[in-house]
């Protein structure tokens, strides 16, 4: 029996290795259970096993991405930070290291961020991609909050906007760093993005 349960997180293993590989390449609308099947060497069968759909593949793609950084924040947030906007600035120039260095998270952050089409009737993998960005903007308004009520945030800054401004930043460098063939040093440009736009959110930094 333990042989058989072994074998089962291999074959999963494996598929969300294939499913990473082929959402990457052709786009989750553009992929099929049974591209997935085929690359990862299994049955349909052996996917189904696992994963209902398609979407519940993605869903699983991103949990297996869970950063440490995201254990700091969450903990952070339940228990309090003397410096929210220094835990941000940290965790983002860590994530960027980490991307630059593992294929397999850039392919899964690559489908996260463009692997969708986002039309007017949403499909489930769209949805599982909308959801998990707001997860990530409803923490990052928690620890900008807690900046802001301990006098730290620059009084230009609305939570909110820092907020979103942080997550469209990541986002939109990974995404560039991505369509341009990862034709300019990530981590480089990250450090310096990531340090700019959380100093102008600190009060007294540039700007203020």
């Amino acid at each position: 029996m333990r042989r058989t349960k072994e074998d089962a997180a291999k074959t999963r293993e494996e598929v969300l290795t294939a499913a990473a590989e082929i959402f990457y390449e052709n786009g989750v609308s553009g992929s099929s259970l049974e591209k997935i099947a085929q690359r990862a060497g299994v049955t349909r069968g052996a996917i189904y096993w696992h994963f209902k759909d398609k979407a519940e593949v993605l869903t699983a793609l991103h949990r297996e991405i869970r950063l440490p950084q995201e254990a700091i924040v969450d903990y952070a947030i339940e228990h309090g930070h003397d410096d929210p906007l220094g835990l941000i600035e940290q965790g983002a120039i860590e994530v960027l290291h980490i991307l630059a260095n593992d294929e397999h998270q850039q392919r899964v952050f690559a489908i996260m961020i463009l692997g969708c089409e986002f039309t007017e009737h949403l499909s489930d993998a769209a949805q599982r991609i909308i959801t998990a960005n707001e997860e990530m903007f409803g923490k990052l308004q928690k620890l900008i909050e807690m900046a802001d009520q301990q006098g730290t945030l620059a009084s230009r800054w609305t939570i909110n906007a820092a907020a979103r401004a942080l997550q469209c930043s990541m986002n939109g460098l990974f995404a560039e760093w991505l369509r341009s063939g990862k034709s300019f040093p990530l981590v480089d440009v990250g450090d310096r993005l990531v340090r700019s736009l959380v100093g102008s959110m600190r009060h007294g930094g540039a700007g203020n």
